[in-house]
């Protein structure tokens, strides 16, 4: 709801949810309070998406893998304005350090291979969120697991080394009769 509507009252919030708007009070004096909650969650997600697709350890094609798929089911249980969860000094000091782990992991990725060395510096970091997000919001349809599996395929086929083909293309015949 707070990503659709950033203004939403408590009270909207509440009904949303399917509590009394005092519910929420008892837990939140004002809705800073509940904002500041839910950004909180939502990084603390994101951090633990990181820990467990073990960006470091983890066979590179698996751990990339492992964290599309959890940064998407993140997106989708906290989607919230980024411009206003990014004005907390501390959560965009935890957000920029999540940022600099996965960056880490791309140069890793590049480093084996998986990722084509022809491509701009710092193309790879920005382009896997946006594949991520609209998997997350336009592909709803799908689990994140299948999600994960387009972005993935997308991400490393777009931005990868190119697949080799298995078979020679068909030849046309373009001059003519």
């Amino acid at each position: 709801m707070l990503a659709a509507d950033p203004g939403a009252s408590i009270a909207s919030i509440a009904a949303e949810a399917g509590v009394d708007r005092r519910t929420v009070y008892r837990r939140f004096a004002c809705r800073e309070d509940l904002l500041a909650a839910i950004y909180e969650s939502r990084v603390t997600a994101i951090e633990k998406a990181i820990r467990e697709a073990r960006l470091r350890e983890a066979p590179v094609a698996v751990a990339l893998h492992r964290y599309v798929e959890s940064i998407i089911a993140v997106n989708r249980t906290w989607p919230v304005d980024l411009a206003r969860m990014l004005a907390d000094d501390e959560i965009r000091r935890r957000r920029d350090a999540c940022i600099a782990e996965v960056d880490l992991f791309l140069e890793r990725a590049t480093a084996a291979g998986l990722l084509r060395r022809d491509q701009p510096e710092r193309w790879a970091g920005p382009l896997l969120p946006e594949l991520v997000h609209l998997a997350a919001h336009q592909q709803t349809h799908l689990s994140p697991a299948q999600a994960a599996d387009v972005v993935v395929d997308m991400f490393l086929y777009g931005v990868g080394v190119p697949r080799q083909r298995t078979q020679e293309p068909v030849e046309e015949n373009i001059s003519g009769p």
